[in-house]
């Protein structure tokens, strides 16, 4: 990771975390914590990785879960879909590997 990424995702990562402290302290209420938020430091980082670098299996996956997760967390159980889910994309992948 290039220092300045390293240096803008530690701002942001002390940004939420102060904020979320802050919250549960009781003294600042923060209105932007919605359901699955902390789910956006998995989605976020793993967009700005496949617009930089193309879309690699790592920021796949990231992207994939960081999806998941914050689906779960707004009432959308997809736990039954995982494993189908999981053999169609490895089906994918194998047949259209280069």
């Amino acid at each position: 990771m290039e220092k300045s990424n390293r240096k803008v995702l530690g701002v942001i990562l002390l940004i939420f975390g102060a904020l979320f402290l802050l919250n549960r302290l009781n003294i600042f209420t923060v209105d932007i914590f919605f359901n699955g938020w902390w789910t956006l430091l998995l989605i976020i980082p793993a967009i700005l990785s496949m617009l930089k670098q193309g879309v690699t299996l790592g920021n796949g996956i990231l992207l994939g879960l960081g999806v998941f997760l914050f689906l779960d967390q707004n009432g959308w159980n997809l736990s039954d879909y995982v494993l189908p889910s999981i053999l169609i994309i490895v089906g994918l992948v194998i047949l259209f590997k280069k």
